[in-house]
Order: structure tokens, then C-alpha cells, then sequence
């Protein structure tokens, strides 16, 4: 493999010293020098020297930009940062972005969604939730603008998802509620919208209402006559009659039932929680 990477530097010497020539017909040497850099990184990817294999895209892709072929620029960059988000996941957002906009130019919105779903991986798994919310959000446009529906929902969730995580309860709550709505409208997601009432009306106890929590529980009531007869609807009656009588025994009840036969994610088990502490809260108050 090492035999590789040193044939790959060779192709890179070889690319730079046709970019440094001179041309009559400037296109040409940008050609071929695209050309051996494309060659280069995947021999660099074959070595499985990512890094080196990462540059060689990039200058792939600058090749590709003075050539004004702006589909294959995107193809390099996104090449590019496919290699670096294996070691550097910052560079790797960077080209990413880079392929993002050049996509959104040539209105190719999926394949920019597609990107931005990436990034919002990436800042997922370095825990900055904040930039994995502004990328999932865009994703999730670019996705509704192509009409992208079910895709665009995954998106919305993940924002939903992370906006409770940060106390953000009103915009979670929203874009469950959104998504539900939406969803009801379909034959094949109707199934799911009753677990995204649920967390919706979850979101709504750890915001510490209990008006607020009722209301919203009757109004996804209204919204789907089904509701009030799942487990889910069951079980958001009873946490919000708890909250609402300061009952924190039938609170700790109402989850201990559900989650011996449906089993409470990290999530809910955490709004749960906060929940029960405005529960224990107005007790003190109370006394």
C-alpha cells in the first residue's frame, strides 16, 4: 500500500507542474491536472491515507471550478470531505459546505439536503447540539422545498429531538406537533403520529404547565379521534391528570405501568423527570 501513496505523490508532482506550464489553451492543463489528482486521491484512498487523499479531492475540485464545471467541483469537494470526516471531522463540514453551495447553484436541493444531513451527523456526534440543530433545519427545508416530505420529518425530529434536550420546550413542541399534523395526512406515517403527540405532551409537562398540558392533550384529541384510545393517548391522559392534582405517586404509577410494556427511551424518561420535578416543586409549595 505504501507503493500507492508514493505513486499517488508522483501523479500530485506530475498535476502541479502541468498547472505551472504554460498553455495556449488554459482549459487544457486544468483538465488534465484534475485528472491526476482524481487519479492520486483514490490511489491515497486505496492507502487509506485519508488526509493526503482529502487534499488530492480538493484540488480536484479547484481544477473542476476553473473549468466552471461546477457538478463535478461538488462531486470532488464532497469527495474531499467524505475522506476527512474520518480523522477531521471540521475540515470535513467545511467541504461539505463548500459542495452545499455549489449544489444549491445548480439547484440541486436533495443531493444539498443530502450533505447537510452530513454535517448535522457530524456535529451530533461531537455533541454540539446547536450546529446539529442549524444543519438538521436546513436539511429539513431543502427537503420540503423538493417535497421530500418523510425525509424532511426525519430532520425536523432529530431539531425536536434536541431542542427538548436544551430546555427549548416551545420549539420541540412545534415541530412535533408539525410533524404529527402532517403525518396524519398520510396513509403510511399515520401510524407514528401518536408517539410524536405523546412527546409533544411530554414536552409540555417539563415546561411545567398543567393548563397548557391538558389543553394540548384534548387538542390532539380533536386532531385524531383515535388517539385517546392507544396507549400512548392512555398514557398522557394520566400523566397530565397527575400533574394537574399534584399527585406524584400516580405520576411515578402512570410511567412505572407504561414502561413495563413499552419500553421509555432516554429522552422521554428525561422530560419525565423534569416533569416530576414541578411535581415535587408545587408540593413544597404547597406545604
Amino acid at each position: 500500500m505504501g507503493d500507492q501513496s508514493e505513486k499517488a505523490r508522483a501523479l500530485i508532482a506530475q498535476a502541479e507542474k502541468r498547472l505551472a506550464s504554460w498553455s495556449l489553451f488554459s482549459s487544457n492543463k486544468f483538465d488534465d491536472a484534475a485528472e491526476l489528482f482524481s487519479k492520486a486521491a483514490n490511489l491515497f484512498k486505496v492507502s487509506k491515507n485519508w488526509n493526503e487523499a482529502g487534499g488530492a479531492f480538493e484540488r480536484t475540485a479547484q481544477c473542476h471550478l476553473k473549468l466552471q464545471s461546477a457538478h463535478e467541483a461538488a462531486s470532488s469537494y464532497q469527495d474531499a470531505a467524505n475522506c476527512y470526516k474520518k480523522f477531521d471531522s471540521a475540515r470535513a463540514v467545511l467541504l461539505y459546505s463548500e459542495a452545499v453551495a455549489v449544489y444549491i447553484d445548480l439547484g440541486r436541493f436533495t443531493t444539498a439536503a443530502k450533505l447537510q444531513k452530513e454535517i448535522g451527523e457530524l456535529k451530533e456526534a461531537e455533541n454540539d447540539l446547536k450546529a446539529a440543530i442549524d444543519a438538521y433545519q436546513q436539511a429539513a427545508d431543502f427537503y420540503a422545498g423538493e417535497e421530500s416530505s418523510s425525509q424532511a420529518n426525519q430532520c425536523l425530529l432529530k431539531v425536536a429531538g434536541f431542542a427538548a434536550s436544551m430546555a427549548d420546550y416551545k420549539k420541540a413542541i412545534d415541530i412535533y406537533e408539525q410533524v404529527a399534523s402532517s403525518s396524519l395526512e398520510s396513509q403510511l406515517l399515520k401510524w407514528s403520529v401518536k408517539d410524536y403527540f405523546l412527546r409533544a405532551g411530554i414536552c409540555h409537562l417539563a415546561a411545567g404547565d398543567a393548563g397548557d398540558s391538558t389543553r394540548a392533550r384534548e387538542r390532539y384529541e380533536g386532531l385524531d379521534a383515535s388517539f385517546a384510545g392507544t396507549r400512548e393517548g392512555q398514557f398522557l391522559g394520566a400523566l397530565t391528570r397527575a400533574f394537574e392534582e399534584v399527585d406524584d405517586e400516580a405520576f411515578t404509577d402512570a410511567v412505572r405501568d407504561y414502561d413495563e410494556i413499552s419500553r421509555l427511551d432516554a429522552q422521554k424518561t428525561s422530560l419525565l423527570l423534569e416533569a416530576k420535578k414541578h411535581i415535587k416543586a408545587s408540593q413544597n409549595d404547597i406545604t
